[in-house]
């Protein structure tokens, strides 16, 4: 009984330490979560983050998760005629991605034990000016979903939501 002990002691004090250091990350890192802000930036480390952007226009962003997760919804900003740029680092933890169904996106991805689908309408049937959102992913060990619509298959679960269902 005693080394159980000890086991779940070592184990609550290790995931203590584990959580404030990454809340002193998220600090270093820094974040920029403005909704009407034309840049915004999301830390995510063993935590999770919604963010939704209503900026006009919309420049760029930066969304960074540590075994945590980020559900971003972009589909009521504007982006500018040159577009916009996202850049994502995914590791062991999840990414969604919402975007009008009327931008064409840009995707240059590296993955490493992960994935990343994207979920848009044909690209080929968008008009020749659509604004396009460029989007330069990195994901290790992780997901990345990049759709129109929200869907029941890709549910990003924080703290709040857990605690509601």
């Amino acid at each position: 009984m005693k080394k159980l002990l000890k086991i779940l002691l070592w184990v609550t004090l290790i995931n203590v330490l584990a959580r404030v250091a990454a809340q002193a990350f998220t600090k270093v890192l820094g974040e920029q979560n403005d909704p009407d802000a034309d840049t915004f930036k999301l830390v995510a480390i063993m935590d999770g983050r919604r963010f939704e952007s209503v900026a006009s226009p919309l420049r760029s962003g930066e969304i960074i998760t540590v075994a945590g997760g980020a559900d971003i919804d972009l589909r009521q900003a504007v982006l500018p005629e040159e577009g916009a740029h996202l850049r994502a680092l995914v590791v062991a933890g999840g990414v969604r991605i919402l975007a009008c169904k009327s931008w064409r996106i840009e995707l240059h991805d590296r993955v490493v034990g992960g994935a990343v689908q994207v979920e848009m309408p044909d690209q080929d049937s968008l008009p020749e000016g659509a604004r396009t959102l460029h989007i330069d992913a990195t994901v290790y060990g992780g997901g990345l979903v990049i759709a129109h619509t929200e869907s029941d298959t890709h549910i990003v679960r924080t703290e709040a939501s857990e605690s509601e269902g």
